[in-house]
């Protein structure tokens, strides 16, 4: 899935003259975290409802020639060193960089132009509609060697019981050279998954207890 296809397309923006009472004033209307902030049609920082809080802490009201916090410029809370990404990017790119770099929010840039902005929900609504967990489903986990035929045998007889799977993600399974699916089902009768899965050999990773 490309991060052209859940971004939010069009961002509203502040420029970095725009004084910070204006940004805050938009961030709260919107219920935003995150403003891009454009000089001359080019991205030049973000601002953030964490700045913004900052810069009033930092604020020291009385002071000679200081003005009210929310009259100071942006340019004096932005941030400058801007990650970003474009439309044709993974969402797996964009949720690394939010994850390694602790950031809530991404500018999305085609060439020069801001193009739009993707947000941590964003990204957690896009893998909520890719694991379908909407549905009322069961789960579990079965591991297998690397290759498809073995896959194939399990969707199979899946499919010979009338189970259609919802979602799978495939991961490497330590150094064993195997693999483990973790599959989405549309049933709730868990137990007779569980026991055809082994009847056809397969292996399947038990829950574990916490306690």
């Amino acid at each position: 899935m490309r991060v052209g296809k859940r971004m939010t397309r069009n961002p509203k923006t502040v420029s970095p003259d725009d004084p910070l009472s204006k940004a805050a004033g938009i961030l709260r209307e919107n219920r935003f975290h995150h403003l891009p902030v454009v000089e001359g049609g080019k991205l030049v920082g973000i601002l953030s409802d964490t700045d913004l809080r900052n810069a009033s802490l930092a604020a020291a009201p009385g002071e000679a020639g200081e003005g009210k916090p929310g009259d100071r410029p942006v340019r004096e809370a932005m941030r400058t060193e801007v990650w970003s990404v474009t439309p044709g990017d993974s969402v797996e790119d964009a949720l690394l960089i939010l994850s390694r770099e602790k950031f809530g929010a991404l500018p999305v840039l085609e060439g020069d132009r801001l193009v739009g902005i993707i947000t941590r929900a964003d990204l957690l609504n896009a893998f909520v509609d890719i694991l379908d967990v909407n549905e009322v489903c069961f789960c579990v986990d079965v591991t297998f060697p690397r290759n498809l035929a073995r896959f194939e045998e399990l969707i199979a007889l899946l499919g010979g019981m009338g189970i259609e799977v919802r979602s799978c993600i495939i991961s490497p399974q330590g150094d064993i050279g195997a693999v483990n699916a973790h599959l989405r089902v549309d049933t709730i009768d868990g137990p007779a998954v569980r026991r055809a899965l082994r009847s056809g050999g397969f292996i399947l990773s038990e829950p574990t207890s916490s306690l």
